[in-house]
């Protein structure tokens, strides 16, 4: 087991304590070895005077998780630092979150009729897939990362929708795009292997889609039907003809993954494309949130910590989801939380070099009644307070 020893100011919710620098008897706890889940825990540590711990990062995050903005400056491709600006005021936020809701579902309308035609005739309408890229497009011009991100993420656990999950990787990937400075072009081709990337699975049984992530359930045979969809889609598009060689490999290889431990097995993932990589990364995020992977449905917040384990074991680019993160934040804008004081309030604004202290607008007090006046706290700049206030669970947002 590799541990890191990291300083009990570094310590925060989702590491693995393996081990404290005092004896067991003078531990507040009753275990030395735990996961961090709340603040209290580590409240109760640093008065009992521990100084130093040794973390597991293969069983909770890794200490640059809590500092992931430190990551993503050393990288080549990290996302720009924005400067920091007031909060947006709630009304202002939640009119942007009402535009992003309407604007998915035009989105999902476009998105769906893709899907009906390649159900009913077997072939993908071009200029439907055109309009349909066309209005995700305008949609990210017009509204916020952080407004489409939530609203193409809340709801979704248990959702299998092929057509839903298309929508949220063909706008995740244009976001990470943007962010990587790709040109109308490429992001065009992004966008269309994107919402197409899955349109093999239409041709594969329905059963056999649904246990495909089991560990169990599922014949040699049929595991190996699931794992040509990318094949099956690529083939699709061949027949039709008037695909570009750039989309069908992007579709082709966006299982494959950078340790090889993906699909197909004759393509290495350490020659994939920054492109390729983009698509690997949200089409991973979707299957998480959605629970389309056998595994319990995640939060955003959850979803980002299993993301960083998997690239930390070469699963996933480093660089890619570093952007990703930075661009919605490790708690995205508009994410409801409730803090160690127990009071309620709503992410409003990132904090670039500390992506886990964001800004924060409180609207409840404890006890649940509401703040007269919401209070704006900077979690990473906390003065003259008689308690520093954290972001305790992450409380989700309705849709």
């Amino acid at each position: 087991m590799a541990t890191t020893r990291i300083s009990i100011r570094e310590l925060q919710i989702g590491m693995y304590v393996a081990r404290l620098d005092l004896s067991w008897f003078r531990s507040p706890l009753l275990r030395h070895s735990f996961l961090v889940e709340c603040p209290t825990q580590i409240e109760k540590l640093v008065r009992a005077g521990v100084k130093m711990v040794d973390i597991d990062p293969d069983r909770g995050i890794d200490s640059q998780v809590s500092r992931v903005s430190s990551a993503i400056h050393s990288t080549t491709a990290a996302a720009p630092t924005w400067s920091m600006k007031p909060a947006k005021p709630l009304a202002q936020l939640n009119e942007e979150y009402a535009q992003a809701k309407l604007a998915k579902q035009q989105m999902d309308q476009a998105v769906q009729s893709v899907f009906s035609t390649i159900t009913k005739t077997g072939a993908v309408n071009p200029h439907q897939a055109a309009e349909a890229v066309q209005e995700i497009t305008i949609a990210m011009r017009t509204l916020t990362d952080s407004a489409i991100f939530m609203a193409l993420s809340q709801n979704r656990a248990g959702d299998s929708t092929l057509s839903r999950h298309a929508l949220a990787t063909c706008t995740l990937s244009l976001v990470l795009g943007q962010t990587f400075e790709f040109n109308p072009l490429e992001l065009q081709e992004l966008a269309t292997a994107a919402l197409l990337h899955d349109i093999g699975l239409l041709q594969v049984c329905p059963t056999v889609v649904r246990h495909a992530h089991a560990a169990t359930d599922l014949a040699t045979a049929d595991r190996q039907e699931f794992k040509n969809h990318p094949r099956r889609a690529v083939l699709m598009l061949e027949r039709q003809g008037g695909t570009g060689a750039s989309i069908l490999r992007l579709i082709a290889n966006h299982h494959v993954y950078l340790d090889d431990s993906g699909y197909p097995k004759e393509s290495r993932g350490q020659f994939t494309c920054d492109r390729t990589r983009i698509l690997m990364v949200v089409d991973r995020y979707d299957e998480l949130i959605t629970g389309f992977d056998k595994t319990a449905p995640l939060t955003p917040h959850h979803t980002f910590q299993r993301l960083y384990q998997e690239s930390r074991h070469g699963k996933l680019d480093q660089r890619v989801l570093s952007s990703f993160i930075a661009r919605v934040g490790i708690y995205p804008v508009h994410s409801q939380v409730r803090l160690n004081t127990r009071e309620l309030a709503v992410v409003t604004e990132l904090n670039q070099e500390k992506l886990h202290q964001p800004i924060v607008t409180i609207t409840h007090q404890p006890e649940g009644t509401e703040y007269v006046t919401p209070l704006v706290v900077d979690l990473a700049h906390q003065t003259d307070e008689p308690q520093t206030r954290a972001i305790d669970t992450i409380i989700g947002t309705d849709d």
